[in-house]
């Protein structure tokens, strides 16, 4: 054995291993963070008793309740478990013209209710998340939260304004077409002068 004639290293490892295995138990594990942009709660969480979902997932698997949480910039989604399962979940934000990358997320949910935090920040005044199982993908189906297209944060145009920038325009489009045909006719002037 390794610590066979050290006997206190091998006291100073058990001591260690004593001391991650209270710290475990101690914290009970209530939030493990998964990786940048994402947060599973595995405490218990609980609801009210519910008997609408706000979306279901597949046979085993329905989103309970989701909110956007400004704050955080991400989803905070609270689903309910039959059994184990995988949940695939995917940034879905409204993307420009040509080629890019998103954030995809594969984790493992135990059964019962399980809080999970998305981190997805608005993109053009939105965010969405996509969400998979083995059982949503097996019938070919994905569900999404999305916080829809919302409003900017300044006034609409208003009609005053609208009809100032009409007016200039107008007055600058006629100045233009103006000096347009006032060169051309000097043009026309200066080639006659020359013939003649």
């Amino acid at each position: 054995m390794f610590f066979k004639n050290q006997p206190t290293m091998r006291l100073i490892c058990v001591f260690a291993c004593v001391a991650v295995i209270a710290t475990i138990a101690a914290t009970g594990g209530a939030v493990a963070q998964d990786g940048p942009g994402i947060t599973i709660n595995d405490s218990n969480v609980t609801t009210d008793e519910q008997t609408t979902y706000a979306q279901e997932i597949d046979e085993d698997t329905r989103l309970v309740d989701w909110e956007y949480d400004e704050d955080r910039e991400g989803f905070i989604l609270v689903f309910e478990t039959d059994s184990r399962t995988t949940m695939t979940l995917t940034e879905a934000v409204q993307f420009a013209e040509g080629a890019g990358s998103g954030r995809i997320y594969q984790k493992r949910l135990p059964a019962g209710m399980t809080e999970i935090f998305v981190s997805v920040p608005l993109r053009a005044g939105q965010a969405a998340v996509t969400m998979t199982t083995p059982g949503s993908i097996a019938n070919n189906r994905f569900s999404y939260v999305s916080t829809g297209q919302t409003t900017p944060d300044r006034p609409p145009i208003s009609y005053e304004r609208a009809q100032i920038v009409i007016l200039f325009s107008g007055i600058g489009g006629a100045g233009l077409t103006y000096r347009v045909v006032r060169k051309r006719r000097e043009d026309e002037d200066k080639d006659v002068e020359q013939i003649i």
